[in-house]
């Protein structure tokens, strides 16, 4: 049976192969811009407001793309993309969190080596700078080793699937 993980990144593989996704996501870069501001307007208020221009400063490096209410951020030639956004903790999970908001990182894959640490590194400047925890979840021992190197911390198998939940603390 593939792991959630691994359907991700099968969905990835093909999005960033398909020319007809690369042309609407390229072409439709406007659009994602300006749903991003409306997003603003419905939810004006910290930290969403400046998590949504944060992520908008982005799209000079890279391509914005939203689905379902998320942001997907992609390296121009395709090869790497990182699906995230801010919310409220889980109700189930709540208490391994120390604030009102974290960002989950949904899905994180590449095909080029070190684009994976480049998104990274651009969703954890974010959280920084908004004062925000990062949390993701992790179904084997590769990733839960490399998501450590950037100072997650593992809380235990405890998702529905027996995912790993992962947090990396604010340092204050």
């Amino acid at each position: 049976m593939t792991t959630i993980t691994e359907q991700g990144h099968q969905l990835f593989k093909a999005l960033s192969n398909s020319v007809a996704f690369r042309k609407h996501v390229k072409t439709n870069q406007d659009e994602v811009i300006k749903g991003a501001f409306i997003s603003v307007f419905l939810s004006p208020s910290e930290p969403q407001l400046t998590f949504v221009k944060k992520v908008i400063q982005l799209h000079k490096k890279y391509y914005l793309y939203c689905d379902s209410g998320d942001f997907l951020i992609f390296v121009k030639d395709f090869k790497g993309m990182v699906k995230f956004n801010i919310r409220k903790p889980n109700i189930k999970f709540k208490r391994h969190f120390n604030g009102k908001w974290m960002i989950e990182i949904d899905n994180l894959n590449s095909l080029k080596k070190g684009y994976g640490k480049m998104l990274l590194e651009e969703v954890l400047t974010i959280a920084d700078e908004i004062k925000c925890e990062v949390c993701l979840w992790t179904e084997n021992q590769s990733n839960t080793d490399y998501f450590k190197k950037f100072g997650f911390e593992s809380y235990g198998c405890i998702g529905d699937a027996k995912e790993n939940l992962m947090i990396k603390r604010q340092v204050k």
